[in-house]
């Protein structure tokens, strides 16, 4: 059964084919002197390939140049460089309640790519003046029912995370994630708007994990549709999602695109997908994660001398 979305007004709207012009030779030049110097051979200008299917008509912008004097460390507030993350993996997700962006729209990146990635996990803060939070791997496996030793010390049982990587439609509404198509006010034809994107990570509970499961129909996958994801109603903290769109993930419908994305995701697929599992919180071992506990005033009895002794 298919499940109703609110972002039907682009389904009927198909991609449209832009093609590059070709060039066209300059004709010779011959002089006009008594003696005529030999005319130039005519010069053959290979006629570009049609271009990818696309939803717009703008042509790409031009990489920055990457400075190349490595001992050239000028810098300025307008040097864009120095706001880039490269290699960095930004989580997908909706901004605060009363913000304004109440809605991150995506798609998961196809599991042929990478497959999600799952742990059983524990969040801590340490005590003091420079109180930090972490998310760390639990020592008790998936699928295993006994506790690790974190379990025990901590007494309370690992939570179980999934994180994947996922492409983010950044210039979708924030408020809704939906795209609004322009329509030509003679002909009434739709317009969809170009697609602008970026590779995020989104983190998942098994909750999280079974209302996903039920928003595509029963001849497709949770890989092949846009979902929207928002803050859950009625609770502290969590979110929800839902299906966004009744056809196919939008960035799945442009070839150009597709190979697009299929790049941009190898540096955080390679390593056997290392940067996405750090996503999933440090993984110590028992001599670590005693050493982490001993640190940490999570009760009287917990903050004893047995953790170091251990050690």
């Amino acid at each position: 059964m298919a499940v109703p979305t609110f972002d039907e007004e682009l389904d009927d709207i198909k991609p449209t084919k832009t093609h590059a012009q070709p060039v066209v030779a300059a004709a010779p030049v011959t002089a006009t002197a008594a003696a005529p110097a030999p005319a130039p051979a005519a010069v053959t200008v290979p006629t570009p390939a049609p271009a990818a299917v696309v939803f717009d008509d703008e042509p790409a912008k031009p990489k920055a140049a990457v400075k190349s004097d490595a001992d050239n460390c000028d810098t300025d507030f307008d040097d864009e460089d120095v706001y880039k993350r490269p290699g960095q993996l930004d989580q997908c997700r909706p901004g605060k309640k009363g913000s304004g962006a109440d809605a991150a729209r995506f798609s998961l990146i196809p599991k042929e790519w990478v497959k999600l990635q799952s742990s059983k996990t524990h969040f801590l803060e340490t005590p003091g003046k420079d109180q930090k939070r972490g998310r760390y791997r639990c020592l008790s496996p998936m699928g295993s029912e006994e506790p690790g030793y974190c379990c025990l010390r901590l007494k309370e049982d690992g939570t179980v995370d999934i994180v994947a990587l996922v492409v983010r439609y950044t210039n979708a509404d924030p408020a809704t994630g939906k795209y609004t198509a322009a329509v030509d006010p003679v002909t009434g034809a739709k317009t969809a708007p170009p697609i602008q994107w970026a590779v995020q990570f989104v983190r998942l509970s098994q909750f999280n994990m079974k209302q996903i499961k039920k928003l595509p129909d029963e001849d497709s996958t949770p890989y092949d549709i846009d979902m929207v994801m928002t803050l859950a109603e009625g609770r502290a903290f969590g979110y929800e999602f839902s299906r966004i769109s009744s056809g196919k993930a939008r960035w799945l419908q442009n070839p150009a695109l597709v190979a697009e994305v299929k790049a941009a995701v190898q540096k955080f697929i390679r390593d056997d997908a290392k940067i996405l599992k750090a996503k999933l919180g440090k993984k110590l071992s028992l001599v670590e994660w005693k050493a982490l506990l001993a640190g940490l005033t999570t009760s009287a009895e917990d903050a004893s001398m047995g953790d170091v002794d251990d050690l």
